[in-house]
């Protein structure tokens, strides 16, 4: 992780999975609002995820060419922003939308927001949790491309951590927790979820409990669903209670309230 505190160091956000700009609204903006800047590189094309931490925060971050790459208006709660990015160098100001709040701290957090391509193989995620705080629930977004359709498990290493699947309109595909340890379930107890060729998008909602970044990691393992604990292809009572925990999953991610993450 990068904690940037010194103006006179300039992150790679390339090189880290998980860097945080700080600092001090101690200068004047263009529309005369406390301000600050932050100038930050990108030695390898990708896609960001931008968080600032702070209410009534702006942050608009410019490339080297001063063009507008990304902008973030954060109000009553934490707010954030994608952005991909090529190689160069750029530029942030976090200037604050209250002008009679003073001088304020604020923290911008940085993250890879990874595309995992899903072959008939499977696929691996890997990513760093961040716990909640500051009005933001710790949401964090990615994409799945999936380049051949198959029936799939998942195993999350981060206990206690809700995630969804959803299609390009939108449709919850699969969603699931890990509440109860992968140890305690063998694979053919898991719930099996069918994947078309596309892209999904995949929410990974980290416990309220976490207290400090933590790596995770997030497998699609191939699976033949007409495997059954008897081998046979009837239903069953296993696999009837994990459909029926499946079904309320997906509800549950389906009625979801929108939270501050945006993509």
């Amino acid at each position: 992780m990068s904690d940037v505190t010194a103006a006179t160091y300039v992150p790679n956000l390339s090189s880290s999975a998980f860097s945080q700009l700080k600092g001090q609204t101690t200068k004047v903006g263009a529309d005369g609002a406390n301000a600050d800047t932050q100038t930050f590189t990108v030695s390898k094309a990708g896609e960001f995820n931008f968080k600032v931490n702070n209410t009534f925060t702006n942050v608009e971050i410019r490339n080297d060419r001063n063009e507008v790459v990304t902008t973030i208006r954060s109000k009553e709660s934490a707010s954030d922003a994608t952005a991909r990015l090529g190689p160069g160098t750029y530029t942030a100001t976090i200037s604050q939308a209250n002008r009679a709040a003073g001088v304020r701290d604020y923290s911008l957090d940085v993250t890879e927001r990874q595309n995992v391509l899903v072959t008939g193989a499977g696929a691996t995620l890997k990513g760093t949790a961040q716990p909640p705080g500051n009005g933001d629930t710790g949401v964090q977004k990615h994409t799945f491309n999936v380049l051949q359709g198959g029936n799939f498990t998942a195993n999350i290493s981060l206990p206690n951590t809700r995630w969804a699947m959803m299609d390009k309109d939108g449709k919850v595909v699969a969603a699931s927790d890990s509440g109860k340890p992968d140890s305690q379930q063998t694979f053919l107890q898991k719930p099996t979820y069918k994947l078309e060729p596309g892209q999904y998008t995949m929410v990974v909602v980290p416990p309220s409990s976490l207290k400090s970044p933590t790596d995770f990691m997030m497998n699609l393992v191939p699976r033949n669903a007409d495997l059954s604990e008897s081998g046979a292809n009837q239903e069953s009572a296993i696999s009837k209670t994990l459909r029926e925990r499946q079904t309320r999953l997906r509800q549950w991610a389906s009625e979801a309230k929108p939270t501050s993450t945006k993509v």
